[in-house]
């Protein structure tokens, strides 16, 4: 069964690594702009920090994304808000 499902939870997973990457980037270009340079961005990054953007990224996951992943599984998940 894990041979099955993994494919489609990649899917998931690269769409969530995407958009934290993204964001993670941007993070890194602000500070760079404001002069802290990316050496004092990563001293100043927290364990904290690194949860809670892996978590907003989690958040940005749409509906759509894990409907798609799982329809090739499981066709009944296909279902209308209706």
């Amino acid at each position: 069964m894990t041979l099955l499902i993994q494919p489609y939870e990649k899917s998931i997973l690269r769409s969530m690594k995407s958009k934290h990457i993204n964001t993670s980037l941007n993070s890194m270009l602000a500070a760079v702009n404001r002069g802290v340079g990316v050496k004092g961005f990563q001293k100043k990054c927290s364990m904290k920090d690194a949860i809670y953007a892996i978590a907003s990224s989690w958040n940005t996951v749409t509906k759509d994304t894990v409907v798609h992943a799982w329809h090739n599984i499981w066709p009944a998940t296909m279902f209308s808000d209706g």
